[in-house]
């Protein structure tokens, strides 16, 4: 009888521990199904226009990254030494095709409106700094849709990124940061710079299209 009750209470203890098992497995795999916050888009509020637009040529944001509740600067480099931006608020969003790397990285902020005009004075000195052996787009006409642009890019598809460009909406105190990202042949949209720029024209035409609409 002792061997049969010291038998069952193994049993007992088996069965235990394969119930938890799948219990934490099921947990787990609910929890790996349900996508940070922070991969949500803001609903309301000055980054809102530019966190819903939709792009008939395939291109898709695929992720957000809301600002930290800790950061609440950056530094950016000038000709005459860095520069601390001050920020309200913010998002990240990477942008690509179907079946590709990134294409664009997105940093979308809210400028403190008191410090709006010395602070994107720093963003624009930051901007001539990075514009040294690049090439500056005159070609693209400001304003964009309403938006301040500036940009500029390499002259061959080489490095992690090929061109920078900035769109300044003065009523609302918000500065976008447009990185436009290379990545390997295979997996890039594009494969010669002439594709290059013409896929970068349509997609701030229309971003910036997107983002007149929505803030109206």
């Amino acid at each position: 009888m002792i061997g049969d009750m010291k038998k069952a209470g193994t049993m007992n203890r088996i069965l235990a521990a394969v119930v938890l098992f799948l219990l934490f497995t099921l947990v787990s795999g609910l929890a790996a199904q349900i996508p940070s916050l922070t991969q949500f888009p803001p609903t309301s509020g000055p980054l809102h226009p530019y966190t819903s637009c939709k792009f008939e040529d395939g291109l898709q944001m695929v992720r957000f990254d809301n600002l930290p509740p800790t950061v609440r600067s950056r530094e950016v480099e000038t000709d005459t030494g860095s520069r601390k931006i001050d920020l309200l608020d913010g998002v990240r969003i990477m942008f690509a095709y179907p079946d590709t790397d990134f294409y664009a990285n997105v940093k979308v902020e809210v400028l403190a409106a008191g410090q709006y005009v010395e602070q994107k004075k720093y963003l624009l000195d930051n901007f001539d700094h990075l514009a040294h052996g690049n090439i500056v787009n005159h070609e693209l006409h400001s304003p964009l849709h309403g938006l301040e642009l500036h940009g500029l890019d390499r002259e061959k598809l080489e490095g992690g990124v090929l061109g920078i460009y900035l769109f300044f909406d003065d009523s609302t105190h918000v500065v976008t940061t447009i990185y436009l990202l290379n990545q390997e042949p295979q997996a890039r949209k594009f494969q010669t710079i002439e594709e290059y720029r013409s896929l970068r024209d349509r997609f701030l035409v229309t971003y910036a299209g997107c983002i007149e609409h929505n803030l109206q």
